[in-house]
């Protein structure tokens, strides 16, 4: 639980500061979709960023899908599944430093996580033998923590229109800080993200 509190307790400050920043920087809402085909993870949010320069922080919430390749848990009718496709709901802050060029600005970004688990669904091998099929667990016989601490880096870029209007293209990595098994170490989720999204500026600045 431990990465969990201090999960939180960097968003809460996070969100903290970025209230405050708004009044100062260059601001943007906008969205933005990511996926990687090798391990079916999926990620769309809601972000804002506020940017001042060559420095910045972004707020993002959403819902992210992810699977898991390290699990394998018994059920309680004698089955185990394996293989689970978890869904949450997610928000992440993260410290963004930028080089800006005349018609684009290449990024790299790192920050924490926290998400809680709302779904899952698994691949589910019978008692005694039998087809595998996949099918929805309940998350009480799932066996999995809800909560989930983890942290992402990563490099992208982003070019603003004459409007404002900012789009991006990212590569991000995830690392799972949270153990999803009690006494399993092994069981933790990660992987990549190549996402592209669009920003709204909502205040206009000169932020060169």
């Amino acid at each position: 639980m431990n990465y969990l509190r201090i999960s939180l307790a960097i968003l809460l400050c996070s969100l903290g500061s970025s209230i405050f920043s708004y009044s100062q920087n260059q601001t943007y809402l906008g969205f933005s979709g990511s996926g990687w085909p090798s391990n079916l993870q999926v990620r769309g949010v809601f972000q804002g960023s506020f940017e001042k320069k060559n420095i910045g922080q972004q707020l993002e919430i959403g819902y992210v899908r992810r699977e898991n390749f390290t699990i394998r848990h018994p059920l309680s009718n004698g089955a185990y599944y394996f293989q689970p496709l978890i869904g949450a709901v997610e928000l992440s802050t993260f410290f963004k430093m930028s080089i800006n060029f005349e018609q684009f600005r290449l990024f790299g970004l790192i920050g924490p996580s926290l998400s809680h688990g709302v779904e899952a669904e698994a691949f589910i091998a019978p008692e005694g033998g039998g087809d595998v099929y996949r099918a929805v667990i309940p998350w009480h016989e799932l066996g999995v923590r809800r909560w989930e601490a983890g942290a992402y880096t990563g490099f992208g870029i982003e070019s603003i229109g004459k409007r404002g209007v900012k789009i991006l293209i990212d590569y991000r990595y995830y690392f799972g800080l949270t153990d999803l098994l009690t006494g399993d170490v092994s069981a933790y989720n990660q992987g990549s993200l190549l996402g592209i999204g669009i920003g709204l500026p909502l205040k206009r600045q000169n932020i060169e």
